[in-house]
């Protein structure tokens, strides 16, 4: 009889590992995502050598080209590099860790993978042999084995884990992107970041964050951060119960407190300038995490239901592990199920 493929939710991170090292190992699978196209993640994430090290060998490549490859600054000639510091809070950053594109990182991983575009999983079913998912597009599967890779909103974590829960950390959080002409950069921005794609600066409860997610010929796009602990339930900033839609609504107060901050240095005095975030585009971020039990985790386990990466143990985007841990996952999932497969 032919091995019946193992069924991956979300075509992200850890679901492109996981389709690429069951790939590696002759394991079939089906890698289903919601999106309709190739979706445009153009912005940085810090990669540690823990993670990214042993999908080398999985991808075929020296550390060296995965670097060129992928980095923010890669294009013109750099290697990602993180100079700790220029950071507040360097914990978990080694010397050989660095800022990779996560558009780039996932063109790589989705080379000679089939992806299902348009499948939305709308609910699935347990079954006396796995599964049932049923997608919004109408198609329905039959699935011995299934993989939740569907992040920390996860539809198939919600059908299947009674047990869990998202909850929001008591973080304020907003994020911004901004393209800069590339003088502007060379003379403002390169004098400090010459030798770190990513640098923070403190002041008072405050950490401001400046990264660089590519550098081109003519501009350079930049992410920001400006994130602080909650002041108690009357912090305008802090909206915990915020529907998903609420991201993109900032509040007048945000632009007050940051016009208030006084003597910042000539680079966060410019990414931080009150009239000149107004054009950014802004996200009011929630920094989540995810706990499931463990028990319902291994009863699901011997149905044949997994969850991996955010599905599993979402992490706050500031401070978290997200994208590591999903290529971790991606590895040593398969390497289990490769087990399994041959029981």
């Amino acid at each position: 009889m032919a091995q019946q493929p193992v069924n991956i939710i979300g075509a992200g991170i850890g679901g492109l590992t996981l389709a690429r090292s069951l790939s590696k190992r002759g394991i079939p699978y089906v890698l289903y995502e919601r999106q309709t196209s190739i979706p445009r993640h153009s912005y940085g994430i810090t990669l540690h050598p823990s993670s990214y090290r042993p999908l080398l060998k999985i991808l075929g490549l020296d550390e060296h080209s995965f670097r060129r490859r992928v980095a923010v600054d890669g294009q013109s000639g750099g290697q990602g590099n993180i100079n700790t510091k220029r950071l507040v809070h360097s914990g978990g950053i080694d010397p050989n860790s660095f800022r990779a594109h996560r558009g780039k990182l996932e063109q790589l991983l989705r080379e000679g993978l089939e992806i299902q575009w348009n499948h939305s999983l709308e609910k699935a079913q347990k079954t006396l042999t796995g599964t049932v998912l049923r997608f919004q597009n109408g198609r329905q599967v039959d699935s011995t084995c299934t993989i939740g890779a569907d992040g920390p909103h996860s539809n198939f974590r919600t059908s299947m884990a009674a047990t869990a829960s998202l909850n929001v950390l008591p973080i304020v959080a907003f994020n911004g992107k901004r393209h800069v002409p590339r003088d502007l950069f060379e003379r403002v921005f390169a004098p400090i970041m010459a030798d770190s794609n990513l640098v923070e600066l403190r002041q008072g409860d405050v950490v401001m964050q400046v990264a660089i997610n590519e550098k081109e010929e003519d501009q350079v796009s930049l992410s920001w951060v400006y994130s602080r602990p909650s002041r108690g339930s009357m912090d305008s900033l802090h909206k915990p119960d915020r529907p998903l839609s609420g991201a993109t609504e900032i509040p007048a107060e945000f632009y007050e407190e940051v016009g208030a901050m006084k003597g910042l240095d000539q680079l966060f005095e410019e990414v931080f300038d009150q009239e000149k975030l107004k054009t950014d585009r802004i996200l009011h971020w929630l920094m989540r995490t995810t706990s499931i039990g463990v028990e319902e985790f291994h009863a699901l386990a011997c149905n044949g239901i997994f969850f991996m990466g955010d599905a599993a143990h979402a992490q706050p985007i500031l401070g978290g592990q997200g994208a590591n841990n999903a290529i971790k996952d991606g590895i040593h999932l398969a390497f289990n199920l490769s087990l399994r497969s041959s029981l």
